[in-house]
């Protein structure tokens, strides 16, 4: 049985509202208030301490990036699990709450149980680990294989180890994490220094690289890659490029394990 998580949500449009409502209660959480307002989420998270703190992107007064500022300048301890769950899909989000040390991003609609066990398994790690400013990065990483989790993340989405492009996309991602710029350059500087380092040719990795995501697409569970890459995975422009599919699994590594 899983332990009942106190939550409070942060949700100015009233059907996300009710839709992450729904979300907790059909997953075992207790909604301990709900609010519209990024500054009163302020106030109530450091007053009633919360287990989870799921909110939009934007709300009524300040965005969930002013209201983490006010927890820190508030001396806020960080342990509650921070999600921005929001109907918009939009790099700049992205980049913008991952800045400032957002724990999970997810769009609404999601998938409850994939969502519900992400929650889960960040809240275990925060609780086991010593607390740290929302913004200071990178010293957790030392309490993680962070290839084994790259591996994790790419079964989720349905790439499989036994196929040559699955070794490439995860090198990508490793690359990718320690160097953002490489993902502006994946022709002329990505594939040629994976198929170097693979003694082969960088148009081979490029087909290698094609060949897993269109297996991931075909085999992959929708929902798993919905909460990902969006609406990607319905619309009418099918599956993601080579470069899209590879940074949005590296951004994704970096709000779940907040690397900056």
């Amino acid at each position: 049985m899983n332990t009942k998580l106190r939550a409070i949500v942060v949700q100015p449009n009233m059907e996300n509202m009710r839709s992450v409502c729904e979300f907790l209660k059909t997953h075992d959480y207790e909604i301990s208030a709900t609010t519209p307002s990024g500054s009163e989420a302020a106030s109530i998270i450091i007053k009633k301490h919360p287990d989870v703190v799921i909110s939009d992107a934007y709300l009524l007064d300040v965005d969930v990036c002013g209201m983490l500022e006010q927890l820190e300048s508030s001396g806020y301890d960080g342990k509650a699990v921070i999600v921005v769950a929001t109907g918009i899909n939009s790099a700049c989000i992205i980049e913008n709450v991952l800045n400032h040390g957002v724990d999970m991003f997810t769009l609404i609609p999601f998938d409850g149980s994939f969502a519900d066990k992400k929650i889960r398994d960040i809240h275990e790690r925060k609780k086991s680990s010593p607390a740290v400013s929302r913004t200071q990065h990178g010293s957790e990483m030392d309490k993680f294989d962070l290839l084994n989790y790259v591996s994790g993340l790419m079964h989720e989405v349905g790439v499989p180890a036994s196929i040559r492009g699955y070794d490439y996309i995860r090198e990508s991602i490793m690359m990718a994490l320690n160097d953002r710029n490489i993902l502006k350059s994946i022709t002329k500087e990505l594939y040629p220094t994976i198929a170097k380092s693979n003694d082969t040719t960088s148009s081979r990795v490029e087909r290698a690289i094609r060949h897993a995501v269109e297996v991931a697409w075909q085999r992959g569970d929708v929902e798993v890659l919905n909460n990902i890459f969006g609406y990607t995975v319905k619309s009418s422009k099918g599956k993601p490029t080579n470069g899209e599919f590879i940074s949005m699994l590296t951004e994704r590594v970096r709000l779940d394990l907040k690397i900056s």
